[in-house]
């Protein structure tokens, strides 16, 4: 085991003291803390109170819609002739594919920039 330290665990440290540490600090702190949760929290259930309207608006269009989707997510979008090569190209050669893919890329594009 070695004596040496991380130079960067030592300048987190050495930055460490220059942040206050009375009581207003702190307080700051979690009450940014505890909007961040009540804002997560009510988005949340927006979403849900959201996704309950509909389901209770579209209940029967929407168990004929979830059929057709599912036929439609599975179609391919350009033939492949040969197994192997469909079967390594699957992933992407289908509505379903490109649809995750996007998705992906959102979600990469929201991290990246949130």
């Amino acid at each position: 085991m070695s004596n040496e330290r991380d130079p960067l665990l030592e300048r987190w440290f050495d930055s460490a003291d220059d942040i206050p540490v009375d009581e207003a600090y702190t307080d700051a702190v979690m009450a940014r803390v505890v909007a961040h949760r009540r804002r997560i929290i009510g988005i949340r259930f927006g979403i849900l109170a959201l996704v309950v309207a509909l389901e209770l608006l579209l209940d029967s269009p929407l168990a004929s819609s979830v059929g057709l989707l599912s036929n439609a997510l599975g179609t391919n979008i350009y033939p492949v002739e040969n197994e192997w090569v469909g079967f390594i190209v699957s992933p992407i050669n289908s509505v379903a594919g490109i649809a995750g893919l996007m998705l992906l890329l959102l979600h990469a594009f929201y991290r990246r920039f949130r």
